[in-house]
């Protein structure tokens, strides 16, 4: 007995050491488990939140990206809107059209001054005149003069334009109408203009409407689908879906047509793809991941800011051909109202200038070589009138063949020896192409501290010098206002 109780001992110490040592590495283990919860939490939510940021950001910059591409086509409406009134209010509001349109119908003076130009030029598809009693007078469509249905055309909405052009008031600068017309089919974008003459004193209004109208065509969509990334672009008559950019295209009357739809860019959803390796990537290391999400969304956020800055120069480049006389690359009437609304309320100098000149037998010249050389001629007064003026004096052709400069701080020594000038070089015959064209010009200066007073006065001044004949010059003064309004008869 004496031997085997050591031995026992022994056997029982070692399987309690065991068992302690069993039960520690349990309690340790619980500790470990218990202790990585927290840790393991911390990781489950920070992947939640993160697969919610993501989800979040990408709508974000989805909408974000349809919201800016929405503006952006909207800009694009909105000015070629107003550049359609410019253009109709200029034709309008010109002698010359009243003179060959309403009290005579001249073709030979349509077909010189409309036809293939208005098409190819200024991208008008449709131009009608409609007189006093609603009938129309005249069509020229596609680069001919012919026979038109306005109603199939344009449906009733054009009926609606006209009526709210002629609520323009009488015997005042005429106010242009201008909306969607036609079906989705066939769309149109349209601006009527009550037809007005000047005679130096007052503006005289008619009974005649003038309409000029531009086709929303699939090459028109295209074009502004390729230029800022739209694709896609149509219209439609379904609202465009959730992922989708869409304008309303309301006519004239007010009657919503359908939508202009097309499919954005959309930055966010691109980012969707990298979203399971991005999750893998945060099992493995928290920090990478979203070391690597950050720079993604970085780079998509500049793409977003080019895109944003690109839409803004595009935005103002339109703004600057709205004012811009795409023939001689001068301003244009716009331009110069504009400027003289600038000089009423930001100038402070007591005097300002305005040269208003205007062309002497130049009809001959479109009658004789041309519409093509009369724009030639044209050119050639806008680079004559270029390199007289400085860089501080503002060129504008108001239409036609009549060209403004304003002289602002205008000393009148200056303004006057600018007209002399100007009188002897147009007087000088030139040569373009082997064909030499002998012209003129007839020049009304008006000196003014109201800028808003120079154009009428050099009007005035402009109509002295014409009754004095071709190629004289003429200073306003109160006088002037006590001559007879007869209109002068001229070849210009």
């Amino acid at each position: 007995m004496s031997e085997t109780t050591p031995l026992r001992k022994a056997t029982d110490t070692g399987s309690v050491e065991l068992a302690l040592r069993l039960k520690a590495e349990q309690a340790h283990s619980a500790e470990l488990k218990h202790l990585s919860r927290p840790f393991w939490a911390m990781i489950s939510i920070g992947i939640v939140s993160l697969m919610v940021f993501v989800t979040f950001l990408a709508y974000s910059l989805d909408r974000n990206s349809i919201e800016g591409s929405e503006q952006v086509f909207g800009s694009v409406v909105a000015d070629r809107r107003d550049t359609l009134s410019n253009i109709t209010l200029e034709y309008a509001y010109w002698d010359n059209a009243v003179e060959n349109l309403v009290e005579t119908l001249d073709l030979d003076w349509v077909e010189n001054t409309f036809v293939d130009y208005i098409n190819e030029d200024l991208k008008i598809s449709g131009m009608h005149l409609v007189d006093g009693s609603g009938n129309a007078k005249l069509h020229v469509v596609d680069d001919q003069i012919a026979e038109a249905d306005l109603l199939e055309r344009y449906g009733p909405t054009l009926e609606t334009l006209i009526a709210e052009a002629r609520k323009s008031p009488s015997n005042q600068k005429p106010k242009p109408a201008t909306g969607f017309v036609g079906s989705l089919s066939d769309l149109y974008l349209a601006s009527a203009v009550v037809m007005t003459t000047y005679t130096g004193e007052e503006d005289i209004s008619t009974d005649h409407v003038l309409v000029f109208a531009q086709s929303v065509d699939d090459k028109w969509l295209s074009n502004v689908a390729d230029q800022y990334r739209m694709t896609g672009l149509r219209v439609s008559d379904q609202p465009a879906g959730f992922w989708n950019g869409g304008i309303p295209i309301e006519a004239a009357d007010r009657e919503f047509l359908g939508e202009f739809v097309w499919a954005p860019a959309l930055p966010g959803s691109r980012l969707l793809p990298f979203l399971g390796l991005g999750m893998l990537l945060v099992f493995l290391a928290m920090f990478f991941a979203a070391r690597l999400f950050f720079r993604r969304a970085a780079e998509t956020v500049n793409a977003l800011e080019n895109a944003k800055n690109d839409a803004e120069t595009a935005r103002e480049l339109l703004a600057d051909q709205a004012r811009t006389d795409p023939l001689t690359e001068l301003g244009n009437r716009r331009h110069l109202d504009e400027r003289i609304e600038y000089l009423e309320n930001h100038s402070n100098v007591r005097e300002h200038g305005l040269l208003y000149l205007d062309l002497d037998r130049f009809k001959q010249i479109n009658d004789t070589y041309g519409h093509e050389a009369g724009d030639k001629v044209l050119r050639h007064v806008a680079l004559a009138l270029k390199t007289l003026a400085r860089e501080d004096e503002t060129i504008v052709r108001m239409g036609g063949d009549e060209f403004v400069i304003i002289f602002e701080n205008a000393l009148r020594q200056r303004v006057l020896s600018v007209g002399r000038t100007i009188l002897e070089h147009l007087g000088e015959p030139f040569e373009i192409d082997g064909a030499v064209y002998r012209f003129g010009a007839s020049i009304g200066i008006a000196f003014s501290e109201v800028p808003s007073e120079l154009l009428r006065q050099a009007d005035v001044a402009l109509y002295s010098a014409k009754r004095q004949g071709r190629g004289q010059m003429a200073v306003y003064t109160s006088d002037l206002l006590d001559l007879d309004n007869l209109p002068i008869e001229t070849s210009a």
